[in-house]
């Protein structure tokens, strides 16, 4: 008997580029700026994305001057740089951190730098091994084509003095160094996935929806229709281009700008007046029904939404907290807020360590109390005393003797609960 195993294919491929001398984030070298594309048009993913950055965040460090700290020349403080970091752990889990040093081998230094904008150098050519690329438009969204010469590479992280030494002489003195990169990383010598990749599918298929929607309310509703009329040659002059760049344009006819203009929101419930010499000149339209998508699209919606906030590992309680009801009196948003500290409790730790390392190496003392540690967000919510009153409220109409539609009709119009989630309340306690 033959045993066949699925061929499952790796969701990034990563291949020594030869011309710019990195290795390709995926056949496109567009991963991350993919990825942020995606999540942009999600707005359950970018809400996931949120809370992630936030709860890595926490409330800042537990010194509360240490965030005001000042370590560049461009002004950026500890705190600003805590929240860049957080929000590109959140989603790419990784990050990068550039630093630089003064002739006494302490860092002088601190930048942030976009996790998108960071290639690993190609390991095989001894030019680029142990080096980082850095570029800003991998994705070509504002050049079509990648300049090499705008290309910058660092030396990967290594504080020790004489390998910095090694550097600042290959690169021809400290007027032309320009420092090391200190790459977070989970991976070991390969790129990472984002937190929610196996789902990313689903963030494309939100925005479709959303894009759906949308198509729906600028078209005013109207149904799916066909238009039957005569041969618009004459009419939209599509015969006589008047140059030959337009030889092979169709113009469109004075009836379906007319038709165009009709349609949106601010058309709606208007009156369009179509004149026609005779009876084979009268355009006709036919409308063709096609599935209802409504029902379709909702249940979609809900699957979809669901598998986003699972694949960011974020409670469902902080992300849908209006479909979670005061009937828990806060408890659940409560236990949501430990889960999720609990859960973000490693980001925290690393970013800590990362911080610990490179300043316990700056040139000034920063951080007098070597205290690194992150506040996590409290887990206390603040709408405690309203969820008291709805959840006894809500469970006072439950447990009454009223019809079932009447109790039905208070939690959609009183509590805004959604028709099915009212049904189903009133459907248990029975």
């Amino acid at each position: 008997m033959k045993t066949y195993l699925p061929q499952i294919e790796r969701r990034i491929l990563v291949r020594p580029n030869q011309t710019f001398g990195i290795l390709n984030y995926d056949l496109d070298n567009a991963y991350p700026q993919r990825m942020l594309e995606l999540v942009a048009g999600s707005p359950t993913a970018k809400d996931c994305w949120n809370k992630r950055a936030k709860f890595i965040a926490g409330n800042g460090f537990e010194d509360k001057d240490l965030g005001k700290q000042i370590v560049n020349q461009k002004g950026l403080t500890i705190a600003k740089l805590l929240k860049a970091i957080a929000t590109d752990k959140a989603l790419f889990t990784g990050f990068g951190i550039h630093v630089n040093y003064n002739a006494n081998y302490q860092v002088s230094s601190v930048n942030y730098v976009k996790f998108e904008d960071i290639r690993m150098g190609d390991t095989d050519s001894p030019d680029t091994a142990d080096k980082f690329a850095l570029y800003n438009d991998w994705g070509r969204k504002t050049w079509k084509n990648i300049m090499r010469s705008k290309i910058v590479f660092l030396d990967k992280y290594d504080p020790a003095p004489e390998i910095i030494q090694q550097q600042v002489d290959a690169a021809g003195g400290w007027a032309n160094y320009k420092g090391q990169l200190y790459y977070f990383n989970p991976e070991i010598d390969d790129y990472p996935l984002i937190e929610a990749d196996s789902v990313w599918e689903d963030f494309e298929t939100e925005a479709g929806i959303k894009i759906f929607n949308n198509r729906e309310v600028t078209t005013g509703f109207l149904p799916s229709t066909m238009l039957f009329m005569q041969s618009r040659r004459e009419e939209a002059d599509n015969s006589r281009p008047e140059d030959s760049e337009q030889s092979f344009s169709i113009q469109p006819s004075q009836l379906e700008k007319d038709l165009g203009e009709f349609q949106g929101t601010k058309s709606a419930q208007k009156i369009i007046v179509i004149e026609y010499e005779d009876e084979s000149q009268k355009p006709e339209f036919k409308p063709y029904t096609i599935q209802n998508n409504d029902k379709l699209f909702e249940t979609t919606e809900r699957s979809v939404e669901a598998r986003i906030v699972k694949g960011f590992s974020v409670p469902k309680e902080l992300i849908n907290a209006e479909k979670a009801s005061g009937l828990s009196n806060g408890g659940e948003k409560k236990e949501a807020l430990r889960e999720f500290n609990d859960n973000t409790a490693t980001d925290r730790l690393e970013i800590a360590d990362a911080f610990a390392e490179i300043f316990g190496r700056f040139y000034v003392d920063v951080n007098p109390s070597a205290n690194w540690n992150i506040i996590p967000i409290p887990a206390s919510v603040a709408d405690d005393a309203a969820g008291i009153l709805a959840g006894s409220s809500i469970n006072q109409l439950l447990l009454s003797d009223l019809p079932a539609a009447n109790k039905i009709a208070t939690l959609i119009y009183a509590y805004g609960f959604k028709r099915q989630e009212a049904q189903e309340m009133v459907e248990a306690e029975l």
